[in-house]
């Protein structure tokens, strides 16, 4: 099956040499049904001119409308955890060639779409694959002997978003001893969030693998503890350039600021003679405020520099902050990508913002 990463265009030819015109209908469904029985949405056009008859489609904004990231996978020892159909969507869609007045179908595809991008250089949509996590990555943290990951959501490692195929296997190798193994194998292809680390592993780290049915390695990172004695990390989630929830903690000093802002207007006093000080001549309305943290990776190495970029390029990252889920955008808008071969200290520092008012002013 193929892949759609839909923050990108994703581009349908339709072309006849005989034909006048084309249709495009698109059959959007999730992961637990099939295609609807009638078209979620149907396209079509004519041809742009004699000779010219090639027409274009770019499907991607509707699929993205099916993809709302209200959940955040928080798995921490489940092994069948099927992630939430509005993290990704499928597709089947259907192109008609026009020909003497009649629609004749051309061709039937079926894809899985995930809100991931491709970068320009990539030209075309890119196929990231079914893991929606860079291969071969090392990935660090939060770990504190006296840390409740299993009760307290913030201290988690993070999860993995994938495909399984049948009969598809996950492997751990915890890393202080590399004979303590783990392998999960999944009995129904799905997409799973599948959790990082193996629970009672967290003082170690683990390398984690999955192997398809026929034991040929697809893909693999490693994850390893982090112990912070000084300060609190910020765990902050996001979607990353393939289009699943990606998790990396903020190791170092962050601070606070609160920013106010209101409407001031001239009041009318309500006596002239005599007047009375303490009403004054100005006064404040829809007085609210934001808040603001500055937070710290700590020293990373130069690899650290892809993940800032997709933390900047996304449009949904959330604070885990304990329990609570909170949503906020990134201000940071531009960051020195450093190479250890000039710096060999390198830490990055963000400004985020909390999506919300200070006062609940929701109507």
């Amino acid at each position: 099956m193929i892949r759609i990463f839909a923050r990108s265009p994703y581009i349908v030819s339709i072309n006849d040499v005989s034909q006048t015109g084309s249709k495009l209908e698109l059959y959007i469904y999730d992961g637990s049904s099939t295609p609807p029985g009638t078209p979620t949405y149907t396209l079509s056009k004519l041809i742009p001119g004699t000779g010219v008859t090639e027409n274009l489609y770019n499907i991607s904004p509707y699929l993205r409308e099916y993809m709302t990231h209200r959940y955040n996978g928080l798995n921490y020892n489940t092994v069948n955890d099927l992630t939430e159909y509005d993290e990704y969507t499928y597709v089947q869609y259907k192109t008609y060639n026009l020909i003497s007045g009649v629609y004749v179908l051309d061709s039937t595809v079926t894809a899985r779409c995930y809100d991931g991008f491709g970068y320009y250089e990539d030209l075309m949509n890119v196929d990231r694959g079914d893991v929606l996590l860079g291969n071969g990555t090392k990935h660090y943290y939060w770990y504190d002997s006296t840390n409740t990951p299993a009760s307290t959501g913030s201290q988690r490692a993070g999860i993995v978003t994938a495909y399984m195929g049948r009969d598809w296997s996950v492997y751990r190798q915890n890393l202080l001893n590399g004979s303590l193994t783990q392998i999960d194998t999944y009995n129904t292809a799905g997409v799973y969030d599948l959790y990082r680390v193996f629970p009672t592993w967290y003082g170690a780290g683990n390398l984690m693998q999955i192997y398809d049915d026929t034991n040929v390695l697809q893909w693999e990172a490693t994850f390893i503890p982090k112990v912070e004695c000084r300060y609190t990390p910020m765990t902050i989630d996001f979607i990353n350039k393939f289009g699943g929830w990606q998790r990396e903690f903020f190791f170092k000093a962050s601070s606070e600021q609160l920013d106010v802002n209101s409407t001031t207007y001239n009041l009318m006093m309500s006596d002239i003679l005599p007047m009375t000080l303490s009403e004054g001549q100005r006064a404040v309305f829809n007085n609210n405020g934001t808040r603001k943290y500055v937070m710290n990776t700590g020293w990373v190495d130069e690899s650290y520099g892809e993940t800032m970029q997709e933390l900047l390029l996304s449009e949904r990252v959330i604070w885990q902050n304990n329990n609570k889920r909170v949503p906020i955008k990134v201000n940071t808008k531009s960051i020195n990508k450093q190479k250890n071969i000039n710096n060999k200290t390198i830490n990055y520092s963000i400004e985020i913002e909390l999506a919300f008012d200070v006062i609940n002013s929701v109507i």
